[in-house]
C-alpha cells in the first residue's frame, strides 16, 4: 500500500510527534522504484553545509539555536560548491575567519513542513579547524543566541539537548587531543 495519500498521512503523523522516539521508518513495497518516485515527489529538495569545527585546543565549536544546541550550518547558495558554503556559513554564524577543512564527515537529513510543502534538508557535514583568532559572536538574525567552544564531556552528558536529527553525528565525534598548526617557517 504505497498511495501517495497513504504516504502524506505518514509524513503527517512523523512530523506530529506520534512516531516520537523512532530513528526511522521502513517501507516495504513489491514495487520499490515507483515508491521511492512517489517519495521524492512528496519533497522538496534543500541542500546545505556546515561544519563540525575544532580550535588547537582540541575544543568543538556550538551555536545555540532556538534554544538547542546545534552546529552552524546553513543553505547552499544557487551554483555554491558544499565546501565553500560549510566555511562560509560558519564564519556568518559564528564570526570565525581563519578556517580549514580536514574532511568530509557525513551527510543528515531531516524533513520538516513549510508553507504546506514537505522539505527534505540534506546536510552535508565537514571537519574544520579554526586557526588563530578563535573568539566568535552569534549570528542573532538566524536565531542563534549562543557560540561557544565545549569539550567532550559536554556534548556526553545526558542532559545534552540538540536536534534528533543531529544526535547520531554528535555521538559519532571524535574529538582531537590538539590540533598542531605546522608552518614551513
Amino acid at each position: 500500500m504505497h498511495k501517495a495519500n497513504n504516504l502524506e498521512r505518514v509524513l503527517q503523523q512523523l512530523t506530529s510527534g506520534t512516531f516520537k522516539g523512532k530513528k526511522y521508518i521502513v517501507f516495504e513495497s513489491e514495487h520499490p522504484g515507483e515508491l521511492f518516485k512517489i517519495l521524492k515527489k512528496q519533497f522538496k529538495l534543500i541542500k546545505a553545509a556546515g561544519g563540525v569545527v575544532f580550535n588547537e585546543l582540541g575544543q568543538l565549536l556550538l551555536i545555540k539555536r532556538l534554544g538547542k544546541w546545534d552546529l552552524p550550518k546553513g543553505k547552499l547558495e544557487v551554483g555554491e560548491d558544499q565546501r565553500l558554503a560549510a566555511l562560509r556559513e560558519v564564519h556568518e554564524e559564528c564570526g570565525l575567519n581563519f578556517l580549514g577543512i580536514l574532511g568530509k564527515l557525513t551527510n543528515t537529513y531531516h524533513v520538516y513542513h513549510l508553507k504546506g510543502r514537505w522539505i527534505l534538508k540534506r546536510s552535508a557535514w565537514y571537519r574544520m579547524v579554526a586557526w588563530g583568532d578563535i573568539s566568535v559572536e552569534p549570528q542573532v538574525e538566524e536565531d542563534i543566541t549562543e557560540v561557544c567552544w565545549v569539550d567532550e564531556a559536554f556534548i556526553r552528558d545526558k542532559d545534552f539537548d540538540t536536534y534528533e536529527s543531529l544526535v547520531d553525528l554528535f555521538q559519532s565525534i571524535h574529538f582531537p587531543k590538539r590540533i598542531k598548526h605546522e608552518t614551513n617557517d
